[in-house]
């Protein structure tokens, strides 16, 4: 029984090389975190590049799991992959699945991505489940969508805070809070650098990936809830040095 692959591509407002380190090396910042077959939650998910190199995740209570292994490695244009989970959404060594993703550049800062899941066969009596399965939204257009919206180059955004007289004493008050919210929005790579000036009474700054991310992350920032910061301000900042 031959079982037709799914193929999915979309086209990504970034260069080549960036959608491709952004796929392997940045897939923990892209991938679903519901997407995951440990028994804990994801901690991290890691993509070792080399030829033979392991796809798996690593989960809260120190576990490992496997998806499978590296078969090509073509940066940064090409990257096979064994998928190796079966319809029971286990790990199975002797189940050989491949996806294969492409990276074909369209302009200097335009990349079309192209994926095809194959050998999809290998499953089966469950051959035909799992094909409807990968073909769902939620599935591979989904997840690429995840990545694209990490992927995609566009303005950033740089926050500006004005300090409160008195931060000097509010903010230790208020800084688990803030720190939490900070280390939220840099661990799913909204947030990409945040601190004060040399002196914490003149303000801070802080760069976000896009002004949607800068907006979600003040409205909520205990420092602004609190008075920590009397003024901030957004501006949209077009980075040259990509």
């Amino acid at each position: 029984m031959t079982v037709a692959p799914i193929r999915k591509q979309l086209v990504v407002n970034a260069t080549q090389e960036r959608c491709f380190r952004i796929f392997t090396a940045g897939i923990d910042k892209w991938w679903p975190r519901g997407h995951h077959i440990g028994k804990t939650p994801l901690k991290q998910l890691v993509i070792e590049p080399k030829v033979g190199g392991r796809w798996y995740a690593e989960c809260e209570d120190g576990s490992e799991v496997d998806t499978g292994r590296v078969l090509v490695w073509e940066p940064s244009a090409r990257v096979v992959l064994t998928w190796q989970i079966s319809a029971q959404w286990q790990f199975d060594p002797a189940l050989h699945t491949e996806v294969e993703v492409r990276f074909v550049p369209e302009g200097p800062r335009k990349t079309r991505v192209e994926l095809e899941h194959r050998e999809l066969e290998a499953y089966g009596a469950d051959a035909e489940k799992m094909h409807k399965t990968f073909e769902g939204d939620d599935a591979w257009i989904g997840i690429l969508a995840q990545f694209s919206n990490l992927a995609t180059e566009g303005p950033k955004a740089v926050v500006l805070y004005t300090s409160a007289p008195d931060v000097m004493t509010t903010a230790p008050l208020h800084y688990a809070a803030h720190k939490a919210r900070v280390d939220a929005f840099h661990a799913r790579g909204d947030l990409l650098a945040i601190g004060t000036w040399s002196d914490p009474r003149e303000g801070a700054m802080a760069v976000f990936r896009s002004r949607m991310a800068a907006e979600s992350f003040v409205a909520e920032d205990p420092f602004v809830l609190e008075g920590v910061v009397t003024h901030h301000e957004i501006k949209d900042w077009s980075e040259t040095l990509l």
